[in-house]
C-alpha cells in the first residue's frame, strides 16, 4: 500500500498563454477533489507607474488594483470556458504581484506553504529545454512538487 501526499494548497501561476489555461484548468480540476485551497498568482512585469514629481517610477495602490481587476476579469473567463461551477470559489484566491515571474512564483510557493506548483510551461526555453525558460527556473528551485503542464497541440 503506498501513502498518499496530501494536496492542501495548490499555487497556479497564470500568464493566459494556452498552457497556462490548461494549468489553470488541471489545478482547479486537482483542487476540487482534494479540497485544497488555491492561489492563482499573476505577475506583472513590472507594476508601476511614473511619478512626475519624484521622476522615477513607483508602485502604486491604483496601477495593483487595475492590474488586479483585469486578472480577475480574466479569470472569470477561463471559469467560465472550463464549466468549473462545481468548484468552491471561497478557496480560490488571487494574488498580483510585480517583479520576476519565476521569482515571484518561488517566494508566493514559500509564503502560502504550496504543497503543489502547477504551471504551464511553453517549451521554448532555449537551449533544447523542453520547458519554457520560467517554468524550468520554478521546477528546478522549488521545494514543493511542481507538475509543468503543456498547452494540448492541434493533431494534423
Amino acid at each position: 500500500m503506498h501513502r498518499q501526499v496530501p494536496i492542501r494548497t495548490i499555487l497556479i501561476p497564470v500568464d493566459f498563454t494556452d498552457s497556462a489555461r490548461q494549468a489553470f484548468y488541471a489545478g482547479i480540476s486537482i483542487a476540487a477533489k482534494t479540497g485544497a485551497e488555491v492561489y492563482v498568482l499573476h505577475v506583472s512585469e513590472p507594476i508601476r507607474a511614473f511619478d512626475f514629481g519624484k521622476k522615477r517610477y513607483v508602485e502604486t495602490a491604483d496601477t495593483i488594483a487595475r492590474v488586479e481587476e483585469g486578472v480577475q476579469r480574466r479569470i472569470n473567463e477561463l471559469w467560465e470556458e472550463g464549466g468549473l461551477e462545481a468548484v468552491d470559489r471561497r478557496k480560490i484566491h488571487l494574488v498580483v504581484r510585480g517583479g520576476k515571474a519565476a521569482a515571484e512564483i518561488l517566494a508566493v510557493a514559500k509564503e502560502k506553504e504550496a504543497d503543489l506548483i502547477v504551471i504551464g510551461s511553453s517549451g521554448d526555453g532555449g537551449l533544447g529545454s523542453a520547458l519554457g525558460s520560467t517554468s524550468e527556473k520554478v521546477t528546478r528551485d522549488a521545494y514543493c512538487s511542481v507538475w509543468s503542464v503543456r498547452a494540448r497541440k492541434k493533431r494534423a
